[in-house]
């Protein structure tokens, strides 16, 4: 009889292991998904700032000439379009840094804990991305829904398992503040850098 016990124990406990490596594999595969689909996205970001820090760069020298030659009229509105222009480069650059941020991140990560800390800032910030491309660029709608998916389906996993904590809501704004003032920073930078301010 207690054979027969400790059998059945032995038996419950290996196809609980099976299930926690295979939902640990399901967690593993949701994280390539989405490092992938983030990735296809930086690459179209990239293309849409080099067309707009080009296009920008075009409508600041159309607004000089026309100033030189002295059509306010014109002027203005080349000024009025760049102004429009480095609002959208600006929220284009910024949603990048803040993706390559997320990228690196789940690129380092290594086990399901650090998987567990990093979901909910991840989460966070895609969400914060699909705000600021929506105007700019709604063609990225399909790939960022495709992200929060995956995401939402890493969180569901993650929470069957064992053994893993709830990152605090603290700990967590903290990070995705610093990462977003970060990414915004820079983008002021990179935007100045790219198409001057007609204004200044």
């Amino acid at each position: 009889m207690r054979e027969w016990i400790k059998t059945g124990v032995s038996h419950n406990i290996a196809n609980k292991m099976k299930l926690f490596r295979r939902k640990e594999d399901q967690v593993w595969q949701n994280v390539e998904r989405v490092i992938v689909n983030l990735s296809l996205m930086n690459n179209k970001l990239s293309t849409r700032i080099q067309y707009m820090s080009g296009r920008g760069r075009e409508l600041f020298e159309a607004c000089v000439k026309a100033q030189t030659e002295g059509d306010q009229e014109k002027a203005a509105m080349y000024a009025s379009e760049l102004s429009q222009m480095r609002k959208s480069l600006n929220n284009v650059i910024r949603s990048q840094l803040s993706l390559e941020a997320v990228i690196n991140r789940l690129s380092t990560l290594k086990d399901i804990k650090e998987v567990k800390e990093a979901i909910m800032p991840v989460k966070a910030i895609v969400n914060n991305i699909s705000k600021d491309v929506r105007g700019a660029m709604p063609e990225l709608g399909m790939n960022i829904r495709a992200v929060q998916d995956s995401l939402e389906d890493i969180s569901l996993e993650i929470g069957g398992l064992s053994g893993t904590e709830t990152e605090s809501y603290s700990i967590v704004d903290s990070e995705v503040k610093r990462i977003l003032d970060e990414a915004a920073e820079i983008a002021a930078r990179r935007t100045k850098e790219a198409v001057p301010d007609i204004t200044r």
